[in-house]
């Protein structure tokens, strides 16, 4: 991988870049050398550049007042700004793409796991900041610099090699979410962690315990929202990062097919998270993966999903009779978060199991009587208990076949008020 000279970069920037951002880019370009400022573009949008891979959302530096492009931006453009004024930071969200800015700073963290406190610095120094080699370096992209590659650290050289390689030795210590995010680059690009860096994230994996529920929660996302989270959760297992989450939690060989399965079931979209979490803690017992739900802060939804799931796990064996009636199956299964039973599904390698799962997601849960409650009492039936349990009836009738018909579902009723319902 040669060194692409400041043209080569210049080029394959502008090729890489649709239109709108473009034109975005050189406003940007332009109010900051009214003001002898410099401009770059910075991070993984540089590394996925180098790797021929680049995206649409970019994080730009400034060499001065972050923010005041950010305004002016955002007044020129009518996009939507969010500003962090402690960090000097911005972010503007278009209707295809966000772009952030940030003034080019160096941070001090003051313990292990607590937010930098931060103040403007050069670019050179801003690099030294970042978590890897490979996301230090920028692209500058205002006045005669445009297309210089600014590599202080030899970022450049670990793409050429594949190596994930942190800054200093204490990074870890500084933010240990980046250990997560170690594994994720290694898996996503196919790399190696360098060995110090290996070395470093196995003595230091305990400093997760510095960070907020909310900040590994976002890292969990983050994995899922990767091609194929299994291979960063599966590293994460083998390295013992998870078992620093909670002493209980593991990634079982079995698991690489279950998040495979989910993403089948769920294409061409991703796995929901809540899915994903439930995949994760599918091995757990439950007071396990309420410890998870606490230590993670997990919304009360995905916590649903999951007990739900490992409630469900435990009768699963009830769906394998094969005469079991499809309003049978649809009682089984109604009381349950739907995304559990999808989760289920994921897991499950029983193919008679695997069917009535299926039948119940594409069929059985949409099923509903074509009568209602009104059509009910002016039949005759009593207010109360007794209008749930005629349209129970009426529903397990059309669940079964009995029912396919209005004046099946009719008749059904007459039967029942005949009896004295």
């Amino acid at each position: 991988m040669n060194s692409p000279s400041k043209v080569e970069l210049s080029a394959a920037l502008k090729a890489s870049l649709p239109s709108r951002l473009l034109f975005i880019l050189h406003k940007a370009g332009e109010f900051c050398q009214e003001r002898r400022a410099r401009l770059f573009i910075a991070g993984g949008w540089v590394r996925d550049l180098l790797l021929d891979r680049p995206g649409h959302d970019i994080d730009l530096v400034v060499e001065g007042d972050g923010l005041s492009l950010a305004g002016e931006l955002a007044r020129q453009t009518g996009a939507q700004i969010t500003s962090h004024g402690r960090f000097q930071t911005a972010r503007l969200v278009f209707e295809q793409f966000t772009l952030d800015i940030a003034t080019s700073r160096r941070e001090a963290y003051p313990h292990p796991g607590s937010l930098p406190s931060v103040e403007p610095a050069p670019i050179e120094k801003d690099l030294l900041r970042r978590d890897f080699t490979i996301n230090a370096m920028a692209i500058a992209v205002s006045g005669d610099d445009f297309g210089k590659l600014i590599d202080p650290l030899e970022g450049r050289r670990d793409l050429e090699e594949g190596l994930v390689r942190i800054l200093h030795p204490e990074s870890f210590r500084d933010d240990a979410t980046r250990i997560f995010r170690t594994v994720r680059y290694e898996q996503r690009f196919n790399f190696t962690i360098e060995p110090a860096t290996l070395k470093q994230l196995k003595d230091d994996k305990s400093y997760l315990a510095t960070i907020s529920p909310d900040r590994l929660r976002y890292e969990f996302e983050c994995i899922f929202n990767e091609h194929a989270p299994e291979k960063a959760l599966g590293r994460s297992g083998e390295l013992s990062v998870l078992g620093e989450v909670l002493p209980e939690l593991s990634f079982q060989p079995e698991q690489y097919r279950w998040f495979e399965a989910a993403r089948l079931y769920s294409s061409p979209e991703p796995p929901p998270a809540a899915v994903c979490f439930g995949l994760l803690s599918y091995h757990l017992e439950k007071q396990a993966a309420k410890s998870l739900g606490r230590r993670l802060n997990l919304p009360n939804e995905t916590c649903q999903v999951i007990t739900d799931a490992l409630t469900l796990k435990a009768g699963l064996d009830r769906l394998e009779g094969a005469e079991l009636q499809p309003s049978a199956v649809y009682h089984l299964l109604s009381g349950f978060h739907l995304l559990s039973v999808v989760t289920c599904l994921a897991t499950e390698s029983r193919p008679a199991v695997r069917r009535q799962l299926e039948r119940y997601l594409d069929e059985l849960r949409h099923v509903r009587p074509l009568l209602d409650g009104n059509d009910l009492k002016l039949a005759g039936v009593a207010e109360g208990p007794a209008i749930r349990q005629v349209l129970q009836a009426i529903q397990d009738a059309r669940l079964d076949g009995k029912a396919v018909t209005l004046q099946d579902e009719i008749e059904l009723v007459k039967s029942l008020l005949a009896r004295r319902f």
